[in-house]
This record gives structure tokens, sequence and C-alpha cells, in this order.
């Protein structure tokens, strides 16, 4: 219980924000305090002056004057200063506590001890310096309620006791009015500081929501940040390529549609290039995907080093790659896919080794064909095909005849697609003569379509889009099957020579279809000689050779077709289970005019004799060229001299003679 009646008149260390907000409410009210104890001071002290004391009179109120006004300079000064930490605001209540018993006791033992002198007026003078001071003191500390009881106490112990032991009706009157005032203004004080308390309380309540808002704002503002850095980084993994670090096709493709969409009459022309690494499967197949991964790296650096502030360069997915610009020069984009060419050209050195690709390059612009600016990566694309067909290498523009051979290969897709190129595919055969025998030895069966708009279309456009579609298998088992229904109408000693694309060469699945449909047909598998060009083989030659080899252990003969024509013939004369090579026809025309082809014809018709294959010559068109060939010791013949291509009937009679005069 002591405890608790001595906590009334200690300071709260327990509430760090209550102290300082009473710190500096105290500020500006203790000064105005110590200014009314100093004014009713020398009030009583001046009226008292002629009958009491010097010492009372003068030199204590003096004295406490000087406390008073120390104490006021403090706490005004301390108005002017930063606000106060906890520390410091709970270190000054607790001096203004004590400071506050102190000079309670000295103002009340002062003033009872003015009461001897003078009359009752002075007395009662005294007595209302008293209760007024006390009432005046009581109001100033309101926010330090320790003070201010302990300066109630105080005084209104000294002053009842005093006066209410006098004896004097006035004087106990007046002493219980000031014990009964003092009391009643106590609570209005105990009310106004715990109103005070819960505003403190409210307010650092309402600070700490608002900080936490503020916190919660800053951790939504950063989370922001952080998501939309996130949504930055989404957005660039999105568009780019994780291993080149180029731009991507997604992101290729949406920039295309936009550069589109926005393109006005009088906008720049838009620019498409398409790049194939050459060479690229064998560095993969030699030197193994990671060497492949550093071929693509040391290419896309390349590539974006030239194309840097010129066009936006971009990887498609593999050995692909494009480039996309906007701008009026006509030469700009041939002027950048030729140094881009060029850059492919030079070595590129991976793991200690040289390695030499080339890249081939297709471009087109919408100023060629405004109307149809949203194919202008098919037409990239076509004109790639041309350049690695016709130019490897190099880079070739999409130009108006690329135009009219894209709108009938979008006619030729069409029919692929629909499957209404089956209602009108047919064979020709072309005879392959003996001249020793004088006699008919083959047929090569050559595939003919006649389309209800486009007319007449050449293998060599078709064959292509079966290819790049991925039907060409289909039409390769569609086309054999008539072949070899064909054939059995032949006599027996007549062969059939039938042509495999690259892509017939590259699965087993399919090679074994074929062979199936072969033994199924009724036909003597040594019948049949299956032709391939150096391009099927150069795809993939290990491949090549494995079905190769099936074939030729079911009995099927191979040939390769247009020989001569690749850089590397000779070796695949030995990797390969050939038992035929056809002479490419660029060697027989004019070939009675033109020396070098004459030696180089005879070596080759020497070189099969000794390795123990049938060579025939191809594309033979006059006379004079037959006459050559067969004195250069050609035996079997084929072209336009003998016979063009033969319908299936026309075929079946020209079979029938055993025999046909060429002295025509």
């Amino acid at each position: 219980m002591i405890s608790s009646f001595t906590s009334l008149f200690s300071v709260r260390n327990d509430d760090p924000t209550l102290a300082i907000a009473q710190q500096a409410a105290l500020s500006k009210q203790i000064p105005l305090m110590y200014f009314i104890l100093m004014v009713n001071t020398w009030g009583v002290a001046i009226t008292h002056l002629p009958v009491a004391p010097f010492f009372l009179t003068v030199i204590v109120p003096s004295v406490m004057t000087a406390a008073c006004a120390v104490r006021m300079l403090q706490w005004g000064l301390r108005v002017r200063r930063p606000a106060a930490s906890a520390d410091q605001a709970i270190a000054e209540l607790r001096r203004t506590n004590r400071i506050a018993w102190v000079l309670a006791g000295i103002f009340a033992g002062w003033g009872i001890g003015l009461t001897p002198y003078g009359d009752s007026f002075m007395q009662s003078h005294v007595a209302f310096y008293m209760g007024i001071t006390v009432i005046g003191c009581i109001f100033c500390l309101t926010h330090l309620l320790p003070a201010a009881m302990a300066v109630t106490f105080v005084v209104n112990i000294a002053f009842v006791a005093y006066f209410g032991l006098t004896g004097n009706a006035i004087f106990m009157a007046m002493a219980v009015d000031v014990g009964l005032v003092s009391a009643a203004m106590l609570m209005v004080l105990w009310v106004q500081y715990r109103d005070f308390m819960h505003l403190v309380v409210s307010r650092r309540e309402l600070e700490k929501k608002k900080n936490a808002l503020e916190k919660r704002e800053l951790e939504l503002v950063d989370e922001q940040r952080q998501t939309e850095a996130l949504s930055e980084e989404n957005r660039k993994l999105a568009n780019m390529d994780s291993l080149t670090g180029l731009a991507n096709r997604r992101f290729f493709f949406s920039s295309l549609d936009e550069m589109i969409d926005q393109l006005t009459p009088d906008s720049d022309p838009i620019h498409v290039g398409l790049i194939d690494l050459d060479g690229f499967k064998p560095v993969n197949d030699v030197h193994g995907h990671k060497a492949g991964d550093e071929l693509l790296l040391q290419l896309a650096s390349r590539l974006a080093r030239t194309g840097h502030g010129r066009a936006l360069v971009a990887r498609l997915g593999g050995d692909e790659f494009a480039f996309l610009l906007q701008t009026a020069d006509p030469a700009a984009p041939k002027k950048l896919a030729e140094e881009i060419c060029g850059v492919c050209r030079e070595p590129f050195v991976i793991a200690g080794a040289m390695i030499e690709a080339g890249a081939s390059i297709g471009f087109a612009s919408s100023a060629l064909c405004r109307e149809e600016m949203t194919r202008l990566y098919d037409q990239a694309d076509f004109a790639l095909y041309q350049a690695k067909r016709n130019a490897p290498g190099t880079a070739v523009a999409f130009s108006p005849e690329h135009h009219h051979s894209l709108s009938r290969q979008t006619v030729i897709e069409h029919a692929f697609r629909d499957g209404s190129v089956n209602q009108h595919i047919s064979l020709a055969f072309q005879p392959i003569f003996d001249v020793t025998n004088n006699a008919v030895t083959a047929f090569e069966a050559l595939a003919r379509w006649h389309h209800p708009v486009l007319g007449p279309v050449s293998p060599a456009e078709f064959i292509p889009v079966a290819e790049r579609l991925g039907h060409i298998k289909q039409l390769t088992h569609t086309l054999l099957s008539m072949a070899l229904q064909e054939a059995r109408f032949w006599p027996h000693h007549i062969r059939l020579s039938f042509n495999l694309s690259a892509r017939d060469l590259s699965s087993s699945d399919h090679s074994m279809r074929l062979l199936a449909l072969i033994a199924n047909s009724g036909i003597e598998p040594s019948r049949i000689d299956l032709e391939i060009t150096e391009t099927a083989i150069l795809t993939d030659l290990e491949r090549a050779r494995v079905i190769a080899d099936a074939f030729r252990s079911a009995g099927i003969g191979i040939s390769l077709d247009d020989f001569g024509t690749g850089y590397s013939s000779l070796m695949h004369l030995h990797s390969m289970p050939l038992t035929k090579i056809k002479i490419d026809r660029s060697f027989v025309t004019n070939i009675e005019d033109d020396p070098a082809s004459v030696k180089i014809v005879r070596s080759l018709i020497r070189m099969a004799d000794d390795m123990g294959l049938d060579c025939i010559v191809e594309g033979i068109e006059t006379k004079a060229e037959m006459a050559t060939i067969c004195d250069l010791g050609g035996r079997f013949i084929q072209g336009y001299h003998i016979s063009r291509p033969l319908t299936a009937a026309d075929a079946r009679a020209f079979a029938e003679g055993a025999r046909a005069s060429l002295a025509s």
C-alpha cells in the first residue's frame, strides 16, 4: 500500500512517448508557473516590508526569485532546442518533480513565516497568496501529475495545519475551503491528465498506424518495383534466346507484326532476312553438341556486332537466325546481308580447332509487294531456299520472279495439304538403252503432275515443296507403288529405275516400308535400281550407307545420280554399296566440241569399268553426242535422242520392241 501511495508521487518511466509529450507540454507551462511564483512572492513581500524582518521580505524572496528565474530560463531555452529523447525527457521530469517538493516546501514555509507579522489583513494576504499560488501551480503542472500532487500535498498540509489550528473561525474556514478546492482541482487535474495520456496514446497509435501504413506503402512500392523488375526479367526471358542472348523467335515475330500494324503508305519499307548456317550439322556430328553450341554463340556474337544499331537480330531456332530492319535505303538490307555472309565465312576457333562454316541468307522487302506484307517471312524463306539451293554462302533477295514462283508454290502446298495432288500425279518412263545389244535395258520412272490451275508442274518445283512440308515419304511410297504396278507389264529383262530423295534416306522405318512394298509387288528386287543423289548422301552419310546396305542386301541395285558434279564423288564410290553411276548431262552437252568433257567422260567410263560398276551416260540429245559417247566406250545411254519420257502405254509398246534401230 505504501508503494502504491509513493507511486502517485513518482514519474513513470514505462512509456517513453508519454514522457516526451509531457516534457514538450511542460516546456510551455512551467515558465508561466515560475512567473506566477515570482509575482505572488513579491506581492506579499512588498506589503510586509514595514512590519517583517528584512531577511524575510528581501533576502528570501530574492533567492527564491533567482532560483525561479534560472529554472524559467532553462525551460524557456528548451523550447527552442530539438525534441528531447525519451531518456532526457524522463530525467527532466524527475528533476522537475524533485524541485517541486523543494520549492513547495520553501514557498509554504516562507508564507507561514510571514503570518506572525502584521494585522489580520496581512495574514489574510498570506493565506490568499498560498491558496492562489497552489491553484496556479496545479494548473501549470497539469501534465506532470506527481509534481502537481507534491505541491498540493506540501502546501495544503502546511496551510491547513497552520491556519486550521489558529482558532480563528475565518482562518479555519479558509483552510477548509482551500483544502476542498485543492482536492477538487486535483480531481479535475486527474481527469485532464488521464485525457492527456489517452490523447498521447491515441496519437502514438495513430503514429504507429501511420508508420505502418507508410511502411506498407513502401513495401508495396518495393513489391511493385520487384514485381516490375521480375516482370521485366520474365519479359526478357520470354523474348530472349537462352543460349545466345539474342532476341528469340517470339520477340522477332511480335516485332514484325508490330511493324506491319504500324505501317502506313508513307512509312519506310520493312526488310526481313533469314540466315541459315551452312555446315552446322557436321560440326555437331563430328565435334559434339557442346562444340555446336559454342559455334552458335560465336556466330550470335558476330551477328550482334554486325547488326548493332542497324537491325534487330534474332535466333529463330537451331542454326537459323534472322534480322529485321525498317529503312528507306533499298541497298541497306543487301549490304547488311553481305556483311553477315562475310563475317560467317571467317573461321571459328572451337576447342583449339579451326572450323569453317558460312551462311546462306534470303531477304525480302515490303517495298516489293505492300499488299502482301504479312507474307514477308515466307518470301524471305523462299529467297533463303533459293540461296541454299543455287548459291550457298551468299545472300539472295526476293525478286518479282520469286514472287511468281512463290505464288505457284502456295498453290502446290495447298494441293499437298488437301491431298488433291494424288488425283493428278502420274508417271512417265524414259528408256535407258544398251548400245552394245541395241536394246532397251531399263526405264527410269519420272513423276509428272498436271495441276488443274497451274498446268504441268515440274518435279524440280513440287518435290522440294513435298520435302519441306514432310509429304515426300508418302509421295515416294505412292509413286513407287505406281511404278512397280506398271513394271509388271514389261519383259523380265527390263529393269525399273526409281529416284529417292534425301528424306527417303533419313529414316530406317521408311526404308523398311519401301522394302516391304517391293517385296509384295511381285517384281524381283534384282530388277530394280534406286537412284540417289550426292546431296542425299551428304545429308547424313552414315545413315544413307546403312539404308543403302539394306537395299543391296535385298538384291536392289543402287545408282549414284548426277555423278561428277559433287566435290566428293570419289569418296562416295568407296563408302556406298553402288552398282551403277550416272554421268551428269553437264559433261555431255556439246561434248563433240569440248575436249575437256571428252577427257572427263572417258576417265569416268574407265573408272566405273575398273570398279565393276555400270556407267549410264544421261542427257544425250543429239546424234553427234551419242556417236562421241559410243566412241569413248559408253554402253548405257539415256536422253531425248533415244526417247523422250513416255506414257505408261507408250513405254509398254517401246519395251515390246526387243530391238530398235538407231540409224535415225
